[in-house]
């Protein structure tokens, strides 16, 4: 036999063993995505039975959904809306937009909603969060232990885990935890080998975290820090004993460590940027309406007894530890961190067995860590903070991160933090579970299924809650209807659970609507709800009298016209009979609106009647929230604040209301845009003020401005007050005659 065919005979067995092992290992994984897949078929149940008419969870799922059918829209549809401002809720103001809440799965949801429907869209990618979040733990746990049933077992601990479950029922960012385990699979493939592929790599399922859920990449960015300083913790230790007499080959080392956290860095800051620039820009702005009190980042940790009790959601267990839960502060979704007894057990026989490997160290400060965090800045024991007859308080580890960590304070979820202790539950279960299957002494498929089952078992959240998805006719129709109009639905801001459902028929007509939810707002979001007459009491459904003395019955429907308000939409499964019928009277004897256009689907539709309009005043900027004062409604101003004026013609008028100082008496001066009109001093009791006033035809913007600027009381030590508004002037029974 020659040389030649030698070398081609070596060749061919080689190739020959190469793409044998590649066909074992195409069959492998697409063995264990099958199985997951029917895995999640089946404690997800009847998810995918229903998943043409009916969505998994309730309440915030329906406000995901419209994220997901706003990204496009606010592309394709500029003089509409934006990416940044959301124009389309909050009518007419808008709010800010975070535009990448959840990237990949806007993306993603934009390709598929071409050739399937949104909720349906949905779903599906509900469902790929279980079965890609089992298989990427699947890939970690192989990698770490070479074990391919403890590796499968893992990837069902983190998937189908209960905060997982419980999360999905609303909470669609949180939901996808996908990307997670892909991170740390090449952050270990960092951390063990080394090599640029593998930092790019775990650089781009960093981004792809980030994609998924902003929380998530501050909780991966923090993942990473405790990695790299294990890392260098573990080299200064053991691995740096070799180097110690030659200082060069100890500092290449250490050059080699930072060198590829560095490219990791680079790749995920490059691709973070542009996901994460608007909140930074919000964050860092005087108004950083992402930043809430402390005090919900205390009511949102997670309580010490919800890692060892079940989940609500367990169809055995759920009725007797709802009544534990309902002792946590916080609600359900943010307080269940069970991991369930068989994990912890074998998890310790992981760290026992195994106490000498460094990769199991890392999962159990991991951990730990997370475990911690997750509990917030005050140690929670059955919803108390405080502990002893002195109100003793425990301060936890978040309380320096809290301070420390850029950004760490708009994240006010912090039981949150516990996804990536779930993860690292899973890692270590799959080492112990390695080493239990190790035993000669023990069948291993039967081990294996037992232990499987006592997991499903324990986590068990079956059957999931569904919502069904209607599509009433009446949306459908004005879809078609090409102009461009306002909706005022009911009670969609007076009832958080119909605003958060409601909004999801938007998706059908595309209008804007007055008011409704959004996870963050700035405090000024609601100003014109609250201030606008009409508006203001069908969205409240109460009569409350306001500053403004104006015949609502004469011009609440030239209010609604001027603001291009077309539809009043009554959704009575929301409402009880007596809103119901007040609503009704308000709209049929005081706005003068058409008879009831539409009743069926648990909708009553009424539409306005287009009429010329007439002079009326509505509150803008610049005012406090209603009170009464001498039995009489006052709303107190800043040191600006503003009053429309719609003139049907031009003329002289006055303007006439009631007024006092806060404290010290204050010079008040009136314009009609840059005309000064009028200067009084108003003295600290209340007393009339007449103001005269020229108005043009149309809209008449009026600035009443405090030059000597606000008070704050509590800022003056003899009222000792707590209120700490800037107040000025309070004002009563504005007249334009």
């Amino acid at each position: 036999m020659t040389s030649g065919t030698q070398k081609w005979l070596k060749k061919h067995l080689v190739d020959s063993q190469i793409l044998s092992f590649q066909k074992k290992s195409l069959k492998e994984h697409t063995s264990v995505l099958i199985l997951y897949t029917l895995i999640t078929f089946i404690l997800t149940y009847p998810v995918v039975f229903k998943i043409r008419n009916y969505i998994p969870g309730s309440g915030d799922a329906f406000q995901w959904i419209r994220i997901l059918w706003y990204t496009p829209v606010a592309i394709f549809n500029p003089n509409l809306t934006t990416l940044t401002h959301d124009y389309l809720i909050f009518y007419p103001d808008g709010i800010p937009a975070s535009p990448f809440q959840s990237a990949f799965n806007q993306i993603l949801s934009y390709v598929l909603s071409n050739i399937m429907e949104i909720h349906v869209v949905y779903t599906i990618l509900w469902l790929l969060s279980f079965i890609f979040g089992a298989y990427g733990t699947y890939l970690l746990v192989r990698y770490l232990t070479g074990d391919r049933t403890s590796s499968f077992i893992a990837g069902i601990v983190f998937a189908f885990s209960p905060y997982h479950f419980v999360h999905s029922l609303g909470h669609f960012g949180a939901t996808s935890i996908e990307w997670i385990p892909f991170c740390a699979l090449y952050l270990m493939k960092m951390f063990k080998e080394g090599g640029v592929r593998n930092s790019f790599f775990a650089g781009i399922f960093f981004i792809l975290v980030a994609m998924s859920d902003l929380q998530y990449m501050v909780f991966m960015g923090i993942f990473v820090m405790l990695l790299f300083v294990y890392e260098i913790y573990v080299f200064l230790r053991t691995e740096n004993r070799g180097y110690k007499e030659k200082n060069r080959g100890y500092k290449e080392i250490l050059k080699k460590i930072f060198y590829k956290y560095a490219i990791f860095g680079f790749v995920s800051f490059i691709g973070i940027i542009p996901l994460t620039l608007e909140n930074i820009l919000t964050a860092t702005s005087g108004d950083n309406f992402l930043k809430l009190s402390p005090s919900e980042t205390v009511m949102y940790s997670a309580d010490l007894l919800s890692f060892f009790i079940p989940s609500v959601l367990h169809p055995v267990f759920g009725n007797i530890t709802t009544e534990i839960y309902n002792n946590f502060s916080g609600n359900t979704s943010e307080n269940t961190m069970f991991i369930g007894y068989t994990v912890i057990l074998l998890s310790l026989l992981a760290v026992y067995r195994l106490k000498g490997n460094k990769y199991v160290k890392f999962w159990l400060i991991a951990a730990l860590s997370f475990s911690i965090i997750s509990l917030g800045p005050l140690l929670h024991v059955n919803g108390k903070t405080s502990f002893t007859e002195f109100n003793t308080t425990v301060p936890l580890p978040y309380l320096v991160l809290y301070y420390l960590i850029p950004f760490l304070d708009n994240c006010r979820t912090t039981g949150r933090f516990f996804v990536i202790a779930s993860l690292s539950f899973a890692v270590l279960m799959g080492y112990g579970a390695s080493e239990l299957l190790k035993s000669n002494r023990i069948n291993k498929t039967a081990t294996a299924i037992v232990i499987t089952g006592l997991i499903i078992f324990e986590y068990l959240a079956v059957p999931v809650s569904i919502s069904p998805v209607d599509e009433p006719s009446f949306y459908k129709e004005i879809s078609q209807d090409k102009g461009n109009y306002a909706l005022l639905e009911i009670p969609a801001t007076k009832d958080y659970v119909a605003g958060s459902t409601i909004i999801y028929y938007q998706t059908i007509h595309g209008k804007p609507v007055i008011g409704n939810w959004a996870a963050r707002y700035p405090s000024n979001a609601r100003d014109f709800e609250l201030n606008t007459p009409v508006v203001r009491e069908l969205t409240y459904l109460q009569s409350t009298g306001d500053i403004l003395d104006q015949d609502i019955d004469q011009v609440g429907t030239s209010i609604l016209n001027y603001y291009n308000i077309s539809y009043i939409i009554l959704h009575t499964n929301y409402m009880n009979d007596r809103e119901i019928d007040f609503a009704e009277k308000l709209i049929q004897m005081n706005l003068n609106a058409e008879r009831k256009i539409y009743e069926q689907d648990s909708l009553i539709v009424y539409h306005v009647k287009k009429e010329p309009l007439k002079s009326f005043m509505a509150l803008k900027d610049g005012w406090n929230s209603l009170e009464k004062l001498n039995v009489e409604p006052t709303r107190w101003m800043s040191n600006n604040a503003t009053i429309l004026v719609y003139s049907n013609s031009s003329r002289n008028a006055t303007l006439s209301f009631n007024a006092r100082s806060f404290h010290s008496p204050k010079t008040l001066e009136v314009y009609n845009g840059k005309t000064l009109q009028d200067r009084q001093t108003i003295s600290t009791v209340f007393s009339s003020i007449s103001i005269p006033i020229s108005l043009k035809k149309g809209e008449n913007l009026i600035l009443l401005h405090v030059p000597e600027g606000p008070e704050i009381p509590c800022e003056i030590p003899e009222l000792n007050s707590k209120d700490s508004r800037e107040l000025s002037i309070a004002v009563q029974e504005i007249q334009l005659t």
